[in-house]
């Protein structure tokens, strides 16, 4: 059983979004080790439950590698 440890709030453009409604990614430490976990989700994050606000840097390589891979999905970027 893992927990997700990572909550990263993705901004920008949202079709049909409400206001406050955003998508997020939550991760454990490492989401892609066995056992590991990233779940995206849409709607309200849940900011009653989360911790200290973080830049991207100081989220472990492993969860910045699976943010950078959902917005260039999500947006249709490439990885140049």
């Amino acid at each position: 059983m893992t927990t997700e440890r990572y909550t990263a709030i993705l901004t920008g453009a949202l079709a049909g979004k409400k206001p406050g409604e955003y998508l997020y990614l939550t991760m454990s430490e490492d989401p892609d080790e066995p056992g590991g976990s990233s779940t995206l989700h849409r709607g309200r994050p849940p900011y009653e439950q989360l911790g200290r606000e973080i830049s991207f840097g100081d989220f472990p390589e492993e969860c910045r590698r699976r943010i950078l891979n959902y917005y260039r999905r999500l947006w249709d970027l490439s990885q140049g």
